[in-house]
């Protein structure tokens, strides 16, 4: 694994951790409702809402669409293509705008099929792979079910299992990209590379989702403080 690639898988990490989706769903949850709140909150990634239902053909096709086509998804994989302009990796692409544009499609392709694959194979097994709060009082404890989530669905009973499609789905944007990969970028050694980006992205979002309640009682919380403060 080579340096620069080492810098790049980094920050597509961090950059995918920014991946955020707004709910379609009208909010059944008051824990979510982040009316009156910062506009940014809308763009968290939300847990689904509690308690927990069964999935909908249309609620499946809504996540895979905001997972894929939202514009911080496009953002992420800007951001992650400006980094590796500035690293020069793949070398072969070269510099400038159009090298540019490369580097952005391949990283939003990945993504896209990766998600796609997820997507169609959990119609497949019946797999919900929405993300569900663990309601843990202890950071450590909310930290490792956000570890695990990449390979957890539910049911349709509501009951925890692997979840075969969320592996499936990283196999595939971990392997499928070296297609238009160049000469640099083949290798079992890049495959692991571009796996943990998927993982990465898969549990970053996650983590967002698992602190967006905390955040939304937050500021409200201080929102209550300052208007009580107001009246006195």
């Amino acid at each position: 694994m080579t340096g620069s690639h080492c810098l790049q898988a980094c920050a597509l990490l961090v950059s995918s951790a920014l991946i955020g989706f707004a709910e379609t769903a009208e909010i059944a949850d008051p824990t979510l409702d982040a009316t009156g709140l910062p506009a940014y909150l809308k763009l968290f990634p939300h847990p689904t809402p509690e308690p927990w239902r069964k999935i909908n053909a249309k609620e499946r096709f809504d996540t895979y669409v905001a997972y894929t086509y939202s514009p911080l998804a496009a953002f992420s994989s800007a951001f992650g293509a400006a980094i590796s302009q500035a690293i020069d990796s793949p070398h072969e692409w070269g510099q400038g705008w159009g090298p540019y544009g490369v580097r952005v499609a391949s990283s939003y392709g990945s993504t896209v099929v990766g998600n796609t694959i997820t997507y169609g194979t959990s119609i497949l097994f019946r797999d919900d792979n929405r993300y569900v709060r663990s309601n843990k009082a202890r950071f450590n404890a909310r930290l490792a079910a956000v570890l695990v989530s990449p390979y957890v669905a539910h049911n349709h009973a509501g009951g925890r299992r692997f979840s075969m499609s969320s592996f499936l789905g990283g196999v595939g944007q971990a392997t499928i990209p070296l297609e238009w990969s160049p000469r640099s970028w083949q290798g079992w050694n890049n495959i692991g590379i571009n796996y943990l980006i998927w993982y990465g992205q898969v549990a970053g979002i996650n983590l967002a989702s698992e602190i967006y309640p905390s955040i939304v009682r937050y500021y409200k919380n201080k929102r209550h403080n300052k208007t009580s403060a107001s009246k006195k």
